[in-house]
């Protein structure tokens, strides 16, 4: 076909358009193009799935020279991505045309020829999209099913200003100073004094005191100065810079109550007595004067509540609660109008276009690449380093320490700041790894160590790898219907006698919304001088691992925002990022701010804030999870190869990387 070359140079420069389809701007198709062999016209492109980083799409043309009848093809691609969830913007990295058909038949030759054209184009484009854009246009998307936990928590009820202080499990006192102790299994500040047989508990700008750890605790006005330096001490760092707070983080209200809690729970504040206002054209009632997801099916005179991305339901208020699945939810759920100020709960209702848009979304990897002399950070053991068997699988995780570290064929694995490390020893040194360990695909929600296998390596060269991770990493989950925040697993958090953090599903009214994704529910100005600390080190492993970019300070649609709980990650003293890109979500709610990007984390990670850790030389772009030849197709499981193998791809003279046909 000796025209090939010039359809071929039309339809790279449309691939841009390939990728960034939208149903909202179908009056833009059919888009011609003239060449100097004739005019090409390219039809609405459609995407029909994203798996694993990669998009698949098809697109119809029609190729027509000056006073000939034109010729129609079809072409299909297999587009990498490069992903910043921090702009929700996407990127191509490499195209693989999959077929490509004319009226006249196409060689593989010629079809070889288009492919390597596009691929020696794409390193020199500069295409962005919105992620947004790409979500609208999707078919299809990978998910996967895995066990969750769903059994409720303990759910209290109370009619005045209240906050929930979780102590994990029964209170374990440890000696800090003489006459002092502090409890370490609790984000928040309580201290033993024993001279005065004593327990001060700080929230904020207030402070408490009882003689009993686990309460009643009473308003106290005058604290001993040795107790205001431990809490000093204790506090979490970024709570010591002026810059990160603002005039929503002042509560002006009276000192509100406390309730300690030591097994999950979760703490439903209502106003005074609940009342119930009507959702239009459905039989809902909903209690409006709680920032909880709290209603009344008036058919069946049951209440529903959604907690963490899950639903339950009960007759009684003070009875029992039972998990529902959303697909089992009254229709009126599905009747809820968009415009409605309950609307944020469509993201968790089975068959609503925000679910599908929220599992999406779930499934949109943040991409980087990292140099491979990138340093990990140091990895502290209790004592001698120490594995256990992972069930059912060969694999092994350390468990006297807080990193994520696996034993794999004598390999040792580390998962730090999304980025995968190996060494010979657990101790390292460690070097930035082009393969993930076996079986940690298989790993079981069970497992505290469970979201590393939302870490992964697409792709690799001498100098860098390409990783990336799934709001999994964060505890952000698809349970077969809606997307969930955390596994609803307990993990037990001791080792000797000494305690690890581990990720909580509940204690913090974790919402999520397609405006802002998940956030935590708190209403007396900022959590941070609540919850965090630690007079050991940073004490936010309870909302999982830190990464390596840092997410904007996002708001709720109530009257006190809510916060997110990736706030103040590494080399950000703002929280507040410029939105660059339009939300293709529409803010319905009155008085609220139309251009504000999703956060596109469910961020596995509840609590005002994460874990302080140094910071990387931060990577930038893309990832790789096959073990043996990297290609730019990913692979859920990674293939064994021996630690000392480089990586072996094809590159040219630059140093590119090439595409592998596969």
């Amino acid at each position: 076909m000796s025209d090939l070359k010039s359809i071929i140079n039309a339809l790279v420069l449309l691939l841009a358009l390939v990728v960034s389809a939208q149903e909202e701007e179908k009056s833009i198709w059919p888009k011609d193009i003239d060449t100097k062999a004739g005019t090409i016209t390219i039809y609405q492109p459609e995407n029909s799935s994203y798996v694993n980083n990669h998009l698949k799409s098809n697109l119809a043309f029609a190729y027509k020279k000056e006073n000939e009848d034109p010729v129609f093809g079809m072409l299909w691609v297999d587009t990498l991505l490069d992903v910043d969830r921090t702009t929700r913007e996407a990127s191509l990295v490499s195209v693989e045309v999959e077929e490509v058909r004319f009226a006249d038949e196409v060689t593989d030759e010629q079809k070889n020829k288009l492919e390597a054209l596009i691929n020696a184009e794409v390193p020199q484009w500069d295409i962005q999209f919105p992620l947004d854009d790409l979500i609208a246009s999707l078919e299809e998307v990978s998910v996967t099913e895995d066990k969750y936990k769903n059994t409720p928590p303990h759910i209290y009820f109370e009619k005045e200003p209240t906050v929930l202080i979780s102590i994990d499990g029964e209170p374990k006192l440890k000696d800090i100073e003489e006459g002092y102790a502090l409890v370490q299994n609790s984000g928040s500040f309580i201290l033993e004094d024993s001279k005065s047989n004593t327990y001060y508990l700080r929230g904020g700008e207030f402070w408490y005191n009882s003689k009993n750890v686990t309460g009643p605790y009473e308003s106290a006005e005058k604290i001993p100065e040795k107790v205001k330096k431990i809490a000093k001490k204790a506090q979490p760092e970024d709570e010591t810079v002026e810059d990160t707070k603002s005039e929503e983080d002042e509560y002006e209200g009276k000192q509100p109550k406390i309730k300690i809690v030591t097994e999950p729970s979760e703490l439903i504040v209502f106003d005074g007595d609940p009342k119930y206002t009507p959702i239009q054209n459905t039989n809902l009632l909903y209690v409006a004067n709680t920032e909880s997801d709290i209603f009344m099916n008036i058919k069946g005179q049951s209440y529903f509540l959604l907690i963490s991305g899950r639903w339950y339901t009960t007759k009684d208020l003070k009875g029992d609660w039972t998990f529902i699945k959303s697909q089992d939810l009254p229709e009126d759920f599905r009747n809820i109008d968009s415009e409605s100020k309950k609307a944020d709960v469509l993201a968790n209702v089975f068959g609503t276009e925000e679910a599908k848009n929220a599992v999406y979304d779930a499934q949109l990897p943040q991409t980087a690449s990292v140099d491979r002399d990138t340093k990990a950070n140091k990895v502290v053991y209790n004592g001698t380093p120490e594995f256990k068997s992972i069930e059912n699988l060969k694999l092994k995780y350390a468990v006297n320490t807080e990193s994520a570290v696996f034993l794999d064929n004598k390999i040792y694995y580390l998962c730090d700041n999304a980025i995968w490390f190996k060494s010979n020893t657990p101790n390292g040194p460690w070097i930035v790894s082009d393969e993930r360990p076996d079986d940690i695909e298989d790993i079981p929600a069970s497992n505290p160590k469970y979201n590393t296998k939302y870490v992964y390596i697409y792709e690799a060269s001498p100098t860098v790898v390409y990783v990336g991770y799934t709001p999994g990493y964060h505890g952000s989950y698809y349970n077969g219907f809606n997307v969930v925040y955390g596994t609803g697993y307990y993990y037990n958090p001791w080792y000797n006698s000494y305690y690890y953090h581990h990720h909580y599903t509940w204690g913090f009214s974790v919402r999520y919304n397609p405006w802002y994704g998940w956030s935590v529910g708190f209403r007396f100005g900022s959590p941070y001088g609540w919850y965090g600390y630690s007079y050991w080190g940073a004490g936010y492993n309870h909302w999982g691992p830190p990464y390596y970019r840092p997410a904007y300070y996002n708001r709720r649609y109530h009257q006190r925002r809510a916060y997110p709980m990736y706030r103040g990650r590494n080399g950000v003293s703002h929280y507040n990022r410029s939105s660059t890109l339009p939300s293709r979500y529409r803010d319905n709610r009155s008085g609220g701010r139309s251009n504000i990007r999703p956060n596109t984390r469910p961020n596995t990670k509840p609590t005002t804030r994460p874990t302080n850790r140094p910071s990387y030389n931060r990577p930038t772009t893309r990832p790789y999870t096959n073990r043996h030849t990297p290609n730019y197709r990913s692979s859920s499981r990674p293939t064994n190869r021996p630690i000392a193998s480089p990586s072996a791809r094809s590159f040219n003279q630059g140093g590119r990387m090439m595409p592998r046909r596969r």
